[in-house]
């Protein structure tokens, strides 16, 4: 997607990177990719739930938890990331992951039981990251 520097998009893409930085709840649209027994699943339309820093959570959702690796008796699927789990960003490495451009970046959360991979317009991957890690991290 191409955004006008003067445009609409770019208003919103900022209110989006203002929600996040400001650290209250906010929902952020993105495509998401799971691990599963049988490897990666497909990029899948989905949205990402941020709590209030600091104590808030943060909750992945699709619609289809066949994309995610999960039994479709499930319905859609509302899933917390794990307390302790890594937080990094990564490039984009290939054209099928590039939604908005092959210059953008990838948030990855990496527990022990598997990796998400999190696909989120710019210019707030960077942001949601650190938000991420902030949310995720032990208490003391």
């Amino acid at each position: 997607m191409i955004t006008n520097p003067f445009g609409r998009n770019r208003r919103r893409a900022e209110e989006r990177r203002r929600a996040v930085v400001a650290g209250g709840a906010v929902t952020v649209a993105c495509r998401l990719r799971r691990t599963s027994p049988r490897g990666w699943g497909p990029w899948t339309p989905g949205r990402l739930e941020l709590g209030p820093v600091p104590d808030g959570g943060a909750v992945w959702h699709v619609d289809d938890p066949i994309a995610v690796g999960l039994p479709a008796v499930h319905g859609p699927v509302d899933a917390s990331f794990p307390l302790g789990a890594d937080v990094w960003l990564r490039p984009v490495r290939f054209q099928t992951e590039g939604f908005w451009g092959m210059d953008a970046q990838i948030v990855v959360v990496e527990d022990e039981r598997a990796t998400i991979e999190l696909a989120i317009e710019p210019p707030i991957p960077e942001d949601v990251a650190a938000r991420l890690a902030a949310l995720l991290a032990p208490s003391a």
